[in-house]
This record gives structure tokens, C-alpha cells and sequence, in this order.
């Protein structure tokens, strides 16, 4: 056995795991097989929480987690899905479990324990922002449990959108709810990035009545959409997106902010994926040039207001 997970360290129901290669933790792990995945019956604990592997290459052994509440290595809070060297002894709190890393082979003594270098290239990226109107006066008046608990559901519903429409969730900034789509690695991201938008839309005026989460006036909230595409410098670890900054992404967000406010459609797609979009798709309305803070000149946006009948017709 190279190494092991121990649940319960030093007590007398400590239970072993062994680790062969590659080792899942979480709440249910779906579609890994039993000899490589712990089950924690824990509701903090999220379905895919974090991933142990051991590189026999490098002789080195690693933690990434990939969980909604975190990880803990020796009480420290790890970076979300940025790899972290194990070594025997090294304590893990996923939720309320402590786990123990041990094994005789991947050891501190000469080994290169420097960072993983991120790969960052610039490519070109599709990227959809939603937010909440008027979020700062609502999270002003607004206990932090209820603003919690909804944008728990909301951001629940979200996500399962997302992931039929073939987008990665890049973060969640504040009230916003930040996603993007590759475009080298799939030419139809920016008809998947509107479809989401579309769909998201929707889905926030269905549940928003649902909700405790209310905006001053007591009306449900409502959530501006922006749609952008562009060139971004995009980090990469552990196959998911880290950080994805430039120009294109300080766009999406600026024109979140204008969306659904004085007049304007809740989505609003820039002319670059307009553009990009199939033709006869989806239906916009009139351009509109509209300011942008922190930016020189002008920007035009469109209102998407929907799939064309051709597309609703044929499903």
C-alpha cells in the first residue's frame, strides 16, 4: 500500500483507506467506482469535496478541492482547486471528519516542494454576468440568513442550467454569478453562452416570487444578464478555470450593471457576439450605444429577447 487516508486518527474506531492511485472524498462521488472513493454521510460535505492523488513520476502526492465549503490542510483553508502536496501526517478537515494522509514513501526529505506553475493563455472566450439589481441597498436591509438561504436557491438553479447549456461556472462575485464557455475548444459557445442567458432569465422571474429575498420596494428581485464575448487570459489547474481576466471580462461585468436598469432589456449582448451568434438564431433588439465606467468611448449592446421562431419550432 503506497499511502492511506485514516478516518479518525488516533482513536479507537480509526478506519483505513487505502489510496492506489487516486483517491475521491465527498458526500456521494458519483460514477467513481468503490475502491477509489471515500463517502463522507456528511450534508457540509459537497458530492465531489476534493480528489488525493499520488504521482509516482514525480514521487509526490497531492490534494485539490473541488468543494463548496472547503478544505482545511493542518488548519490552514486551502485555494480551491489549486493543487497542495501532502506529506505523512498531514491532517484533513472536509466538514466535520478529520482524515490522515500516511504513507512511507512521499516524504519532505529531497523532494521539490515548490508550487505548481499556472498555464495561462490568452484565447478567446465567451462569458455571461448576471446581477442582482439593486443588490447593495437589498443586502443592506436584509439579514444574512435570508440572503443566504435564496441565493442558495437561486444560485442552485443556476448551476444546473449552466451545466445543460455546456458552461463552466468560473466564481461567484458577490451578488454576481460569473460563467464562460471556450471557444477554441467548441465554435458554438456563444450560441451556448445566449441559450444560458435566455434560460437564466427565465428562470430567476420563475423562482424570484419563491424567494425571501425581496428588492426595497417588496417586489421580487430581478437580475441584469450580460453577454460578451472576447480574447482573456485564462488560468488553468486541475482541468478547471481559476482565473479569467482582461478587457472582455471587465466588460461582461460593467454591462450587468446596465442591464434591466432605466429601460433597457435584462439581457444585453454586445455587437462582438451578436456577431458570433448563428445566424437566425435569436432575436434582438436595437442597438444601443451605451457608456461604460472605467472605459473610453462607447459600447453597443443589443437586448436579446429570444430564440427566432425558426429555432422554437424546430425544438
Amino acid at each position: 500500500m503506497l499511502a492511506c487516508v485514516v478516518l479518525g486518527p488516533g482513536t479507537s474506531s480509526e478506519r483505513v483507506v487505502p489510496i492506489t492511485d487516486r483517491l475521491f472524498v465527498g458526500r456521494e462521488c458519483p460514477g467513481i467506482d468503490e475502491d477509489h472513493r471515500l463517502i463522507l454521510r456528511d450534508d457540509t460535505v459537497s458530492r465531489h469535496h476534493l480528489e488525493i492523488r499520488l504521482d509516482l513520476e514525480q514521487d509526490q502526492a497531492f490534494v485539490v478541492d473541488t468543494s463548496t465549503n472547503g478544505t482545511r490542510v493542518n488548519g490552514i483553508r486551502m485555494e480551491r482547486a489549486m493543487p497542495v502536496q501532502l506529506f505523512p501526517g498531514d491532517r484533513l478537515q472536509v466538514g466535520g471528519t478529520e482524515l490522515e494522509f500516511r504513507s512511507e514513501q512521499f516524504r519532505a526529505e529531497g523532494k521539490d516542494i515548490r508550487g505548481t506553475v499556472k498555464n495561462v493563455s490568452l484565447q478567446p472566450t465567451a462569458m455571461v454576468v448576471g446581477d442582482i439589481i439593486t443588490y447593495s441597498t437589498i443586502s443592506q436591509y436584509t439579514a444574512e440568513e435570508t440572503l443566504l438561504k435564496s441565493l442558495d436557491v437561486l444560485y442552485g438553479n443556476l448551476r444546473s442550467l449552466l451545466t445543460q447549456h455546456r458552461g463552466t461556472l468560473n466564481n461567484y462575485v458577490g451578488d454576481a454569478f460569473f460563467a464562460v464557455w471556450e471557444v477554441d475548444n467548441d465554435p458554438e459557445a456563444p450560441n451556448h453562452a445566449l441559450r444560458f442567458a435566455l434560460a437564466a432569465a427565465e428562470r430567476v422571474n420563475q423562482i424570484a416570487p419563491e424567494l425571501e429575498l425581496r428588492d426595497p420596494s417588496g417586489l421580487p428581485i430581478r437580475m441584469g444578464w450580460a453577454c460578451v464575448i472576447g480574447r482573456a487570459a485564462v488560468s488553468w489547474m486541475t482541468a478547471m478555470l481559476v482565473a479569467v481576466l482582461g478587457d472582455a471580462t471587465n466588460l461582461a461585468f460593467r454591462i450587468s450593471g446596465l442591464s434591466g436598469r432605466d429601460g433597457r432589456g435584462e439581457i444585453l449582448a454586445t455587437k462582438s457576439i451578436v456577431e458570433a451568434a448563428a445566424e437566425g438564431a435569436f432575436v434582438f433588439g436595437e442597438p444601443e450605444d451605451v457608456s461604460v465606467k472605467g472605459r473610453t468611448g462607447t459600447e453597443t449592446v443589443y437586448p436579446l429577447l429570444g430564440l427566432s421562431d425558426a429555432v422554437v419550432q424546430s425544438g
